[in-house]
């Protein structure tokens, strides 16, 4: 997608807004619609403040619909070609596109327990982390309470969108 200048954004219709920003909380575009009230934007960092407000001031449910929309890590969607633009950059920058069979196997198993254990698949900035930083974070964040754990996934999901926003939208 083509960057867009702050006073564009500024601009647009919440038609256009949501289409144009609807995709950087993955999956859910109810971010971008909740946040367009907030225009107009005086950074690209209240932009991205707006959004997190929007997902902060969610009802529990929303923000667990929010989780559950993001891919597993070199998941089935990696295996299908289904990821967004954006995770598919995200993932394969980190190196979960080409793994060895052994660590295929690793995190099928990492994804399925903490599925099983939280409801939702582990988050993580994969573009702040190495490959195996990753799977340290993962197997660490396995023995987290699930409060904390929901609360670890929001703070990586904004992390995640900051920077998707820092490459789609200039001063």
């Amino acid at each position: 997608m083509a960057r867009l200048t702050l006073p564009q954004v500024n601009a647009m219709s919440r038609e256009a807004f949501v289409q144009a920003l609807g995709g950087i909380f993955e999956h859910s575009p109810w971010v971008a619609e909740r946040a367009f009230a907030a225009r107009p934007f005086a950074s690209a960092a209240a932009l991205h403040g707006a959004m997190v407000a929007a997902v902060e001031r969610a009802d529990r449910e929303d923000q667990l619909r929010l989780l559950r929309a993001h891919p597993e890590l070199a998941g089935k969607e990696a295996d299908a070609g289904t990821l967004t633009a954006d995770s598919t950059a995200e993932q394969k920058g980190a190196g979960l596109v080409n793994l060895s069979p052994a660590e295929k196997a690793r995190i099928a198993r990492l994804n399925a327990d903490y599925r099983a254990k939280f409801g939702f698949p582990f988050i993580i900035a994969v573009r702040e982390h190495t490959k195996s930083g990753i799977f340290s974070e993962f197997e660490a964040r396995l023995a987290n309470a699930p409060d904390a754990e929901l609360a670890n996934c929001l703070a990586q999901v904004f992390t995640i969108t900051r920077l998707r926003l820092e490459g789609l939208v200039t001063a």
